[in-house]
């Protein structure tokens, strides 16, 4: 499973590094990637991650998590 998150704040390298570290630190995280260009993160899931504790993480990291969605 997959899902798309939606994130404002993100303006550099460094900043793309701190998303990716806060989403990975989340049981059931595969893995991460970050876009900073089209401002979303892609999340590979082992299993179901409540959308609210994915928003936690980024927003915890400094940045709004917007919206999130399965893809």
């Amino acid at each position: 499973m997959k899902k798309k998150i939606t994130i404002e704040g993100m303006s550099c390298g460094h900043c793309v590094g701190h998303v990716n570290e806060a989403l990975k630190e989340i049981s059931g995280v595969n893995s991460v990637e970050v876009n900073l260009t089209e401002k979303h993160a892609v999340v590979d899931l082992a299993h179901e991650v409540g959308n609210d504790k994915l928003k936690a993480a980024v927003d915890g990291a400094g940045y709004q998590a917007i919206e999130v969605v399965e893809i």
